[in-house]
């Protein structure tokens, strides 16, 4: 495996990276203050001994770059206190509520489905709040009233007469 590190005459954690060696702190520091190396081991798969070394000569780049997208995956904020990703899953501080990713997906299509239909349904309020316009309800009923007067005068008509019969008489005017 090639050394990635770089050798410095610092002792101690100030060879690594910032957010590196505040990882470090965070997650395997002993109440002296020391880096608890088999905790710290144990969660990189390598030997306490890679540990000290990386303490004294800072990490690999492999380290900080996972760091970095551990940083990433759960902000470090208020709303955020509790969360944490154990076995792919998330788990929030509230007792038996998980996450899978499935589960995550699940609500994120729903929200985006919520949102169209949100979208969907103030465009068609648009369109009905201008159907409601009372010049064009105007015109409207107009329209109607003379389809109205149409089949009036189409029923009257001796197309559409019951058994052959006219329903009012119809006379020819001799000359």
């Amino acid at each position: 495996m090639k050394n990635c590190s770089i050798k410095n005459d610092l002792n101690g954690l100030l060879s690594m990276k910032p957010k590196t060696r505040s990882f470090f702190l965070a997650n395997f520091n002993r109440e002296n203050g020391t880096i608890d190396t088999k905790i710290a081991a144990a969660f990189f798969h390598v030997t306490t001994r890679t540990i000290n070394n990386w303490v004294i000569t800072g990490c690999p780049d492999w380290v900080d770059h996972y760091v970095s997208l551990y940083e990433r995956s759960i902000p470090d904020s208020k709303e955020w206190d509790g969360f944490k990703f154990v076995d792919g899953r998330l788990y929030t501080p509230y007792d038996r509520l998980t996450f899978a990713p499935s589960e995550l997906l699940k609500i994120f299509y729903d929200r985006q489905f919520n949102r169209f239909d949100r979208v969907e349904k103030n465009q068609l309020k648009i369109q009905v709040s201008e159907l409601r316009n009372d010049d064009e309800a105007e015109a409207i009923r107009e329209e109607i009233d003379i389809m109205i007067r149409t089949l009036e005068k189409v029923k009257q008509s001796p197309i559409v007469a019951e058994k052959m019969v006219f329903s009012e008489r119809v006379r020819i005017k001799s000359k």
